[in-house]
């Protein structure tokens, strides 16, 4: 009887393992939208020419000048996925031959399947998170051994640092990376547990702190992505505005930039959309209008708008929240990309080819199969991290409550995105797909032990009624 458990133990590893030799196989060298050659370019010639986060471009770089182009990094950046769920089976302590099938399941989707071998920061933000919580988890269950945890506790760290600086509101994992630390910490007081918790936090802070100077890019000029970026959604705010009130005042912008407030009155009703800012910013002459507005106003105007009509600020949000939580039509929010699209004279310098092979296609076509379905659906993985954050509450073993910290951080992640987003695109939300997914492939290693929890915990109860 103890040989097939014995061989099931290492069947979800193999799973894993075999899952990244697939999608490695599949996706080498990855592929390449034109916000990822545009930051290839800017990694391996330090000239900035996006207002993205600066760090991934330096990481694209260091790993280009280690090997021209993408594969390294593709290398890398899968290793973080899966050698967290493999860490996760040694963390379980035994693995239920059905996580071998959850985790075949799940790499053969989209998601997986082709999801790693897109270079877009939003998959190496999932993927730093799921690691950085991963390092937790095991951090908590050598604690409970009694051992020393500093390795993990470091390798969490430095995961949600560069996690935090690839996408702006990475940060709002923090709190709840703090709190599993200080749950787990290997002290009694509540005083002790505060430190231990707010130690990690400080770590994280200053770890950031480094690595945003480190990328900074080294080219004239400072780097202004996040002001660029503000003064972007405070403008495409205030065109939502008109376009739902069409006689919606602007006072300041009217005083500074009549013209400018004259064709955003004139094609704000047509052309804006809580789909995407695209409709509106691809018109030249509304994107120079709009360039030319002094940036005191823009923010002035936004002000008011947030502060003195929050009803309307809030329908306009709540729209676009509507549309990047729930992709109702998915076709239109990017949902895939396969082989490389970028600018020719980039992509030429870059010595990449622009198109897709005949093998890429067939990724593509395998993919539409699930478009339809709740697969390429946030809302099904949000549910999922949902329930899983539940479930592992309850259970709570020490590494319960790390896992649990991924699942809300997802969520509390997708919730940020109400008063950010810009567009629809799919990847936006990848985090809440991947943090379900690893939640499920860490509870069906141990199956089991949901049952015995849940029965421990009735005769608990009984006991307790009785006394």
């Amino acid at each position: 009887m103890s040989e097939p458990r014995r061989l099931s133990t290492y069947a979800a590893p193999v799973v894993v393992l075999a899952g990244w030799a697939v999608v490695l196989a599949l996706n080498l060298p990855g592929h390449l939208s034109v916000d990822s050659v545009l930051q290839l370019y800017e990694g391996r010639f330090h000239v900035r020419q996006t207002w993205g986060p600066a760090i991934y471009a330096w990481m694209l770089g260091a790993f280009d000048a280690v090997s021209p182009g993408t594969k390294a990094y593709l290398v890398f950046s899968t290793a973080l996925l899966f050698g967290a769920w493999l860490w996760l089976t040694r963390i379980a302590g035994r693995a239920h031959w059905i996580a071998a099938v959850v985790a075949a399941a799940l790499i053969l989707t989209p998601n997986i399947l082709i999801y790693q071998g897109i270079v877009w920061r939003d998959v190496m933000f999932a993927n730093c998170a799921v690691l950085g919580f991963t390092a937790l988890a095991a951090a908590a269950e050598r604690w409970a051994d009694g051992r020393r945890a500093w390795l993990a506790i470091a390798l969490s760290v430095l995961a949600l640092s560069v996690g935090a600086l690839v996408r702006q509101n990475g940060p709002i994992l923090w709190p709840l990376g703090a709190i599993a630390v200080a749950s787990a910490a290997p002290v009694r007081t509540l005083r002790g547990r505060v430190g231990w918790g707010g130690g990690w936090l400080a770590a994280v802070v200053a770890v950031t702190a480094v690595l945003s100077v480190t990328a900074l890019p080294t080219g004239p000029g400072l780097d202004k992505a996040n002001a660029r970026g503000m003064r972007l959604l405070q403008i495409y705010d205030l065109a939502g505005a008109v376009h739902r009130e069409p006689a919606y005042p602007l006072p300041a912008l009217e005083r500074t930039s009549p013209t400018g407030v004259a064709i955003m009155r004139e094609h704000a009703d047509q052309y804006w959309s809580a789909q995407r800012i695209d409709f509106l910013n691809n018109i030249p002459n509304v994107k120079n209008s709009f360039n030319a507005m002094p940036s005191d106003a823009v923010q002035a105007e936004w002000l008011r708008l947030v502060l003195h009509r929050p009803d309307l600020y809030l329908a306009i949000r709540g729209d676009v929240l509507r549309w990047v939580v729930t992709t109702p039509e998915i076709d239109a929010c990017v949902p895939i990309h396969v082989g490389i699209d970028g600018p020719q004279p980039f992509a030429q310098k870059l010595g990449l080819a622009v198109g897709q092979t005949p093998d890429q296609q067939r990724l593509y076509n395998y993919s539409t199969y699930y478009l339809d379905g709740p697969v390429m659906r946030h809302v099904t993985w949000a549910v999922l991290a949902a329930i899983c954050a539940v479930v592992l509450l309850i259970r709570r073993r020490r590494a319960d409550l790390p896992m649990a910290g991924l699942q809300l951080g997802a969520l509390a992640f997708a919730a940020s995105f109400f008063p950010l987003s810009l567009a629809c695109d799919y990847r936006y939300l990848y985090l809440v797909d991947l943090a379900a997914m690893t939640g499920l492939f860490y509870l069906a290693l141990d199956p089991k032990r949901l049952i015995q929890v849940s029965a421990t915990s009735r005769r608990g109860r009984a006991a307790s009624t009785k006394r």
